[in-house]
């Protein structure tokens, strides 16, 4: 369990070519209220006690509940993930970009039935430039979603997608 020291996770961010807007969430300025309480850090639980997934260093962005948002860079690349702090074993990897990571945030919001307007605000405030081809994307797809399982197959390939085309040069 690697957990970057607090006063370096910005720094390791910015090396890490986070977005400013990433940066300035995960430092607690919130950019649209659709993040508040949801992508804001600071992130409490790695510095206070909580254990984290093995692995490569983590530099945690923000808690939601007893969730953890991170990223670290392995072997393959960069990975966001997020885990229980009563269960970092079994983290989930997010996504390889920091696009396919807010499609996975959008998501959420999206779920929360945020309207079409505060997602397209938010979105801009964070350079999402992927907003469009999710909503067409789950439009499309909204009958199929019925279970959780289906809902995350769809995620995970849309997620997969997006991470492709903003790693391509452009």
């Amino acid at each position: 369990m690697a957990v970057i020291d607090q006063h370096l996770r910005i720094p390791e961010l910015q090396r890490l070519g986070m977005s400013a807007a990433l940066l300035q969430l995960a430092a607690g300025q919130c950019l649209h209220e659709a993040f508040r309480g949801f992508c804001l850090g600071p992130p409490f639980y790695n510095y206070h006690g909580a254990r984290a997934p093995e692995g490569p260093t983590l530099v945690p962005l923000w808690d939601h509940g007893s969730r953890v948002c991170a990223l670290r860079e392995s072997e393959g690349g960069l990975e966001f993930i997020e885990f229980s702090i009563e269960d970092p074993a079994g983290f989930e990897r997010l996504a390889g970009t920091e696009q396919g990571f807010w499609a996975t945030r959008f998501d959420f919001l999206y779920e929360c039935d945020l309207a079409d307007e505060a997602l397209r605000s938010a979105a801009a405030r964070v350079g999402f430039r992927f907003l469009d081809r999710y909503l067409r994307s789950r439009e499309a797809a909204e009958e199929q979603l019925s279970s959780f399982g289906a809902h995350r197959v769809w995620l995970r390939e849309l997620v997969a997608g997006i991470d492709r085309d903003a790693a391509a040069p452009a």
